[in-house]
């Protein structure tokens, strides 16, 4: 009866203990970390003139993240470079904690390409590459350029304009004669009249 009695006893306390054992590892992962937060620091590095890339991985290396509070115009850093940190590099904060950046948008003013003698589709998809519209201000003929190109552009090919900002261009109707026929013209009367080719004297008609 009393080895009975102690068996039962011992159950119960390993029992016992091994729920203690269970709620301490539950606290210790689950319950402190939401109420009390993960105290361990991390030292923020220095990510300005990083890449957005290389600026991510190595905050992710410190088990930080990152958050593009802004982006701006920049004659200087490229395309998504960092230009701004908060907090500064040095400081610490708790791991899987944010460091907000501003990265640079690029130049605001773009030099325009040059687009004279390109058919108008190729024109345009160059103009709208380069973050600028495009419309037709005008056509002309043309003896130099083929029908539906280019002639001219305002502003013109290498002058800096702001990205958005809209080319005037004008096109070519191609040449006006159309044939060809650039020599003189030779205008022949009715039979038995003088033929006068255009630049000849008086002495050099002749009867057909």
């Amino acid at each position: 009866m009393k080895n009975y009695q102690w068996k039962k006893t011992g159950y119960i306390i390993g029992i016992g203990f091994g729920i203690v054992m269970v709620v301490a590892f539950i606290s210790s992962q689950l319950l402190y970390p939401i109420f009390l937060g993960n105290s361990e620091k991390a030292e923020v590095p220095d990510v300005v003139g990083l890449g957005l890339s290389t600026a991510k991985q190595k905050l992710r290396e410190n088990r930080l993240h990152i958050v593009v509070k802004d982006s701006v115009w920049s004659e200087e850093a490229p395309v998504e470079y960092v230009l701004e940190q908060k907090p500064e590099a040095g400081k610490q904060l708790k791991q899987d904690q944010a460091v907000y950046v501003v990265v640079s948008r690029g130049s605001r003013v773009i030099t325009v390409p040059q687009i004279l003698g390109m058919p108008y589709q190729q024109a345009y998809i160059m103009l709208r590459t380069s973050s600028l519209k495009t419309v037709i201000a005008d056509s002309l003929y043309s003896e130099k350029y083929p029908a539906n190109s280019v002639i001219r552009c305002s502003p013109s090919p290498g002058n800096k304009i702001e990205k958005g900002k809209t080319v005037k261009v004008f096109l070519s109707r191609g040449s006006q004669n159309p044939r060809g026929d650039t020599g003189p013209i030779d205008f022949v009367e009715s039979p038995g009249d003088p033929v006068w080719t255009p630049g000849k004297s008086d002495k050099e008609k002749t009867n057909p």
